[in-house]
Order: structure tokens, then C-alpha cells, then sequence
């Protein structure tokens, strides 16, 4: 620890007497003790801002966001299994409205529910202006039946 000031520095200068540096040789500077360091501990505490039960308000911004509405109307008479990116969503029965929440990117596919065959899927690019999908039937002749999926925007 450094108790009594550096003179050497003090002589150097040459605009100071002798007497003035006998005067500026006799102040010490302050002891500096070592603080004490405790072990720290966990301890829970509430901070400004921490636990709370009520829920907070969201900000919401209008940027492209991961949980937007889709609304998927069943048209026909056949249940329908529903995927997103290949991942299964559920199914939606005939003649019903399914609304969800699902980040509006990659593609919506569908294959009818129950079929043990191999059937071919519909399949759709998600975009953000998509908000409605319809599931319906088309009729070409009076021997062909065609299932088609359409979006709305």
C-alpha cells in the first residue's frame, strides 16, 4: 500500500521552494484498506419489473409476424386432413370453418382424411395476403369430379 506521496516527482519541478516541498512532503495520503469481499448469495428477490400475476400488454407492431389468421372452409362432403410445411395440423370436417394461427409462409397441403390409398395431396403457397382458403369440388363432366383448393386474399 502506498502510505507518503513520490517526491522525486515534486523536485523536478522547478517553481516550487524548498520549504513549500517540506510542506507538500509532509501530507500523507488516506490509507486504502482492502474492502472485505462476503461470498455472495442467491437470494430471490422481487426487482422493479419481476414477478407479476397479471399479464403484461403486448405491443403489437406491424411487421411480419408468426401468428396471424387463417381462416380454412370445408366445402365438400369428405373430411380432410390439413398439414403445414409437412407437419400435421389437424382435420377439418365437412362442411366446417377452421380458423387458425400459424405463421402464413411455406405451403398449406390437404389429403382426405380416413383413406388408406395413395391420394395426392392439394397444395398451396402461403403468402401474408392469404386470409381465406376454400376446399371445394369441381365438376368438369358428368363422370369427372375434381377436389381443388383456392386462396383468398
Amino acid at each position: 500500500m502506498l502510505k507518503y506521496a513520490v517526491l522525486s516527482e515534486l523536485y523536478s519541478i522547478s517553481c516550487f521552494s524548498i520549504h513549500q516541498v517540506r510542506k507538500m512532503s509532509r501530507i500523507l495520503l488516506p490509507a486504502v484498506d482492502d474492502p472485505i469481499v462476503e461470498p455472495t448469495r442467491t437470494e430471490p428477490r422481487r426487482q422493479r419489473g419481476g414477478w407479476s400475476l397479471k399479464p403484461r400488454p403486448r405491443i403489437g407492431l406491424d411487421l411480419g409476424s408468426d401468428d396471424d389468421l387463417l381462416l380454412l372452409r370445408n366445402t365438400t362432403a369428405v373430411p380432410w386432413s390439413i398439414y403445414h410445411d409437412y407437419h400435421h395440423i389437424g382435420i377439418i370436417d365437412p362442411d366446417e370453418l377452421l380458423a387458425m394461427h400459424l405463421c402464413k409462409h411455406g405451403t398449406l397441403s390437404a389429403r382426405p382424411s380416413g383413406t388408406q390409398d395413395s391420394v395426392e395431396y392439394l397444395v398451396l403457397p402461403l403468402t401474408y395476403i392469404v386470409n381465406e382458403v376454400y376446399i371445394y369440388r369441381r365438376h368438369f363432366a358428368a363422370d369427372l369430379e375434381v377436389y381443388d383448393m383456392r386462396a383468398l386474399a
